[in-house]
């Protein structure tokens, strides 16, 4: 009887490591990038999700909701890279230039490292009335772009709110490289 080996050589050891190296060497980038496409898709959809909760509990209370970013979780004094709050919006009017907190409804975390949301105009907020339409809206219809640094073709997120508060999300290469 021959001897049998148990276990690998030291070469046949260094050849494999070398192999996975070069594997994981190829691998790293494209994982980079689908982290940031998952972070643009998944920042999209909690803004998407944190606008239809709006507009469901304007319809539900009869009354004005704003969704608004904000700073300290109590107030609408931030911007969409901020954290977001959904708000009772005791403004006077649907046209009211700024909303006033009756109560903070439901909290959002922003946009999580390397995400941002951006709006086409200026609004730094998205006031829903008592019947579900898009309150002060100038422009007729808002639109926010949810991407994050890193991602790759058409991963972005775009959001339009139309004057009767219907959503539509669409892919996008805004806002990604």
């Amino acid at each position: 009887m021959g001897y049998r080996q148990k276990g690998l050589t030291l070469i046949e050891l260094m050849v494999t490591i070398a192999v996975l190296a070069i594997v994981v060497a190829i691998a790293i980038p494209s994982f980079n990038t689908l982290i940031a496409n998952s972070r643009a898709l998944s920042t999209g959809e909690e803004l998407i999700s944190a606008l239809n909760y709006a507009r469901a509990e304007s319809i539900k209370r009869g009354d004005r909701v704003t969704l608004c970013g904000t700073t300290n979780g109590t107030a609408c004094n931030g911007t969409w890279a901020n954290d977001w709050i959904v708000v009772a919006d005791d403004a006077a009017t649907d046209d009211a230039a700024s909303p006033v907190v009756g109560g903070v409804l439901r909290f959002w975390v922003g946009p999580k490292k390397g995400a941002a949301v951006t709006e086409a105009g200026a609004a730094t907020f998205v006031r829903f009335t008592r019947k579900g339409t898009l309150g002060n809206s100038g422009g007729g219809t808002i639109t926010l772009t949810a991407a994050a640094s890193g991602c790759s073709g058409n991963s972005a997120r775009q959001v339009t709110v139309g004057i009767a508060g219907v959503l539509s999300g669409q892919r996008t290469t805004q806002g990604c490289s």
